[in-house]
């Protein structure tokens, strides 16, 4: 990692940076949604194809990239990550998920396929991801676990409070809320751990 990077991170006490890191990453990928919707309507898995993927990943892609530009220099090169990996989840049988409502309205299978799913949609994230902060931090492959995790978490959680908000309401705007909650757990959950890296990059 450059020494003006870590020069940033050692300007300031490590909390506050941390703390600061993780509110700018987690409001870049509720924004990023938010606009996202602007293109694409939330639907079930068969509604949103690889064109949708593309669409989705570029807009997100791009909103992580002007949180991390500042700590990565290489960062560019995750708005072709983000826009590729959810291009090839929209056309696959996966999903583009981070756009997604399930047709059942279990809970708990809900639950198991928001996990099951959440997982396999991680671990694709996550390595297209590491190949790009590799190049910024040494200690990088933590960061698929953290995505894997972060997206089982995310994805289960919030599709069964989608459920239960759309149940309550009788309006689908609760599957939608559902979903952005999704991306808040997510957000909160990698900016942890990014924030991580950015610190063990810094002391070293």
């Amino acid at each position: 990692m450059g020494h003006s990077t870590s020069a940033l991170f050692l300007a300031q006490p490590g909390q506050r940076l941390a703390y600061r890191f993780c509110l700018q990453w987690i409001g870049g990928n509720i924004l990023g949604f938010l606009i996202s919707l602007y293109w694409l309507e939330v639907g079930e898995r068969a509604a949103l194809q690889g064109l949708e993927g593309a669409i989705g990943g570029t807009v997100i892609g791009l909103a992580q990239w002007l949180v991390l530009q500042r700590w990565c220099p290489q960062a560019g090169w995750w708005i072709l990550s983000s826009t590729l990996c959810w291009t090839v989840l929209g056309a696959s049988k996966l999903g583009a998920l981070g756009w997604v409502v399930p047709q059942t309205h279990s809970d708990l299978l809900r639950l198991f396929y928001g996990l099951v799913d959440g997982m396999k949609m991680g671990a694709i994230l996550g390595v297209s991801q590491w190949l790009v902060l590799r190049q910024c931090f040494a200690d990088a492959k933590a960061w698929i676990f953290v995505s894997v995790l972060a997206w089982a978490i995310a994805l289960g959680s919030g599709w069964v409070i989608g459920g239960w908000l759309h149940t309550i309401t009788g309006l689908f705007l609760g599957e939608v809320i559902g979903l952005a909650l999704v991306w808040l757990l997510m957000a909160l959950m990698t900016g942890v751990g990014l924030a991580q890296l950015l610190r063990d990059a810094a002391i070293k």
